[in-house]
């Protein structure tokens, strides 16, 4: 390879890395000014789920809920996914619900997505990206921890590493 090609060849690796670290960036990034805060009430919404069954937040009053708003283009939201299937496992239905919201994504293809990956967790679609306007603009995988009351409690931007760190912020509340 000549020096030219080499040259080229460094320049393209770089750009590439940029692209790559600005798009690990946007996938965790704040809420933009006006999000929704801890100790706020958490915006009451209605979705379907990918099976069609309408879901409504303030229906799940008197348990923890967890709302967790993610992408499929997103690595860190579909890796921290299983985690929240653990969790979902291990504790009561009678004291926390999750609710993992895909925003603005086919729901046909979220379907196939969810489904291959065996999430028994409620799947809603957010098409029209109605809620993450109404939480407040911010990278996904964003998760808001609502108590019974449908306060919000604790929010978390970027992906859960283990099922462990979820339930240490649950243990918390």
């Amino acid at each position: 390879m000549t020096m030219n090609g080499y040259k080229r060849h460094s320049i393209l690796i770089i750009a590439l890395a940029l692209v790559l670290t600005n798009w690990a960036t946007a996938c965790a990034e704040p809420p933009a000014e006006g999000g929704l805060e801890i100790g706020k009430t958490a915006p009451d919404f209605t979705l379907q789920t990918i099976d069609g069954e309408s879901v409504t937040l303030s229906d799940f009053r008197g348990k923890t809920v967890i709302v967790n708003i993610w992408v499929m283009q997103c690595e860190g939201c579909v890796d921290e996914l299983p985690h929240f299937q653990a969790v979902f496992d291990k504790r009561s239905r009678e004291e926390l619900a999750i609710l993992a919201i895909n925003s603005t994504e086919d729901p046909a293809a979220v379907k196939e997505f969810a489904n291959s990956r065996g999430f028994t967790f409620p799947i809603l679609v957010d098409p029209a990206g109605q809620v993450v306007e109404s939480y407040g603009r911010f990278g996904a995988p964003t998760t808001f921890f609502i108590d019974g009351e449908g306060i919000v409690e604790a929010i978390k931007h970027g992906a859960f590493l283990s099922p462990d760190e979820i339930e240490s912020t649950l243990d918390s509340l």
